[in-house]
């Protein structure tokens, strides 16, 4: 009976402390791993919300760059981490659906990691560079039969909504191209500039290239058309029932505490509405959709019943 008592105190105690961490926190610098190379729209956006979250937090964020897998090294590496708070990262699409396209992914979003806050989405674009002979989708599907395998297209990895949309719509229309991935999607512009790759399927990191007439933006991936860019159609529009699928949220490890769940979401959400993060989001063309950790919940869950059966019908490489 002693024995059951002292474990009972020992309990209470632990939760105490517990609770009692919780409303310390944060007392030292919190990580933020950003799965894309600096430069790009997820990194230069995160740095953004991070320097007002930090303000509000009253403790620095340190944001980290760990490209690669389409932003699923990152995310392996931060479902590994101790649920304190200190360790976040940015999730996207690429993360959320690279486990159904590369089986030596050991992670899995639904039960490995604490769902934050959604903060935008990522508007796609299909480009090719100002001088390209190619002049419209229907130009790059007729050069691609007539060329199998020979029309190549950069994005910022495998696994992200640009290429699993490329590869969708590759499937519809009955042509194979060859995808080369980068690490950001600076690198994959810059690919496109160079004439490394005939097209770019990619997120907004091309505005600024559009706008100063170096690339042609010729359809976008979205519901809608975007806002800024209205000369460009929908993929709906030029007659295929495809829109990619769009996530930028935070996530931290599995177990992460309620209370310091609400303390980061209540910061980055107050740094969204910020005129450095709407800078941000004008020149990367993000869109800007905050969830909270519940609706984000569900929102991730929704994507991968949506395109978790697309990707096992779907020849990607």
């Amino acid at each position: 009976m002693i024995q059951a008592v002292s474990c009972l105190i020992a309990t209470g105690g632990g939760l105490g402390a517990a609770h009692a961490q919780d409303a310390n926190y944060p007392s030292r610098p919190i990580q933020l791993v950003v799965g894309y190379g600096a430069g790009g729209g997820t990194d230069m956006c995160f740095r953004a919300l991070a320097a007002t979250a930090s303000q509000k937090l009253g403790q620095s964020i340190v944001v980290e760059n760990k490209p690669g897998g389409g932003s699923s090294l990152s995310i392996g590496y931060i479902s590994r981490q101790k649920p304190d708070g200190y360790n976040i990262a940015a999730l996207s699409t690429g993360a959320v659906l690279s486990p159904y396209l590369v089986p030596s992914i050991d992670y899995d979003v639904m039960k490995d990691l604490t769902p934050i806050a959604m903060v935008a989405q990522y508007q796609v674009g299909l480009l090719v560079r100002a001088d390209s002979p190619l002049k419209s989708l229907d130009d790059i599907i007729k050069l691609a039969k007539e060329k199998p395998g020979k029309v190549a297209f950069s994005t910022a990895g495998v696994g992200t909504p640009q290429h699993l949309t490329m590869e969708k719509l590759g499937d519809e229309v009955g042509v194979q191209w060859t995808h080369v991935p980068y690490k950001s999607g600076v690198e994959a512009s810059m690919a496109l500039l160079r004439g490394d790759v005939d097209i770019m399927a990619q997120t907004a990191e091309w505005v600024p290239y559009v706008r100063d007439g170096r690339l042609r933006l010729l359809n976008v991936f979205t519901e809608q058309r975007m806002q800024g860019f209205e000369n460009a159609p929908t993929l709906v529009e030029a007659g295929y029932d495809i829109v990619a699928p769009s996530i930028l949220g935070l996530v931290g490890p599995k177990g992460l505490e309620p209370d310091v769940v609400s303390k980061i979401d209540a910061a980055f959400k107050a740094a969204i509405d910020t005129p450095e993060f709407r800078k941000c989001t004008d020149q990367f063309g993000l869109k800007t959709d905050y969830k909270n950790a519940d609706e984000f919940t569900q929102y991730i869950q929704n994507t991968i019943d949506t395109w978790a059966p697309v990707i096992k019908n779907l020849d990607v490489s």
